[in-house]
């Protein structure tokens, strides 16, 4: 690899796989339907006040299946150079309702549940990561609970903090894996130092 520089260099943070130890509640169907929402703010983020937002449902998974993605990942975060800091939280939930509809649901709760808690104003008053990781952390809260009102059950939720000035920067190459009794996941930190052809693009939300 590359000489990374973390002043210049891109980084992606990606769901490697997950495992659906067990469904939330013993229904009669044979399949589950769970959905992984990430949220990530980043120094730019803080500065232009925006979320980097992604969700991604998966139909049809039964209890003890893994689930595994092609290439690198599903994205969390990047690609792209967070400055000083990058904090995400990831959630996932499962599905009660048409997972079809899941991605506009959650991204009418990000928005909404954004301006309630006045974010942009926030991390314009206080524009450090210690805001972020607050901000972040309760927003991962409303959504969970504004998407409980839909009967959606939260699994598991994973929270993170990427610093550049540590080594090594961002903790790149480093795989975290960590579980509860309903799910099993690793998440990678993946260093950029040219581009490669990751999908999935995150969408930016920006704060009003």
């Amino acid at each position: 690899m590359a000489t990374f520089n973390p002043l210049k260099d891109n980084i992606a943070v990606v769901v490697k796989n997950f495992k659906l130890k067990k469904k939330s509640e013993s229904f009669f169907d044979r399949y589950s339907e769970p959905y992984i929402i990430s949220m990530a703010v980043d120094q730019n983020g803080v500065h232009n006040p925006a979320i980097d937002f992604n969700v991604m449902p998966f139909p049809h998974v039964r209890k003890g299946d893994t689930v595994s993605f092609d290439g690198q990942g599903h994205l969390i975060y990047g690609p792209a150079n967070p400055k000083e800091f990058l904090v995400y939280s990831v959630l996932f939930m499962e599905s009660d309702k048409d997972i079809r509809t899941v991605g506009e649901r959650v991204e009418s709760v990000v928005k909404s549940e954004a301006v309630k808690m006045g974010a942009k104003a926030l991390l314009v008053a206080n524009p450090t990561y210690a805001t972020a990781v607050s901000l972040l952390q309760k927003f991962s809260e409303l959504v969970a609970e504004e998407m409980k009102k839909n009967k959606d059950d939260e699994l598991f939720r994973r929270n993170g903090t990427l610093l550049r000035d540590v080594t090594p920067p961002y903790d790149i190459l480093r795989t975290y894996e960590s579980e509860n009794d309903f799910i099993k996941t690793n998440i990678g930190i993946i260093p950029l130092p040219a581009s490669n052809n990751l999908g999935g693009q995150t969408k930016k939300i920006k704060l009003d």
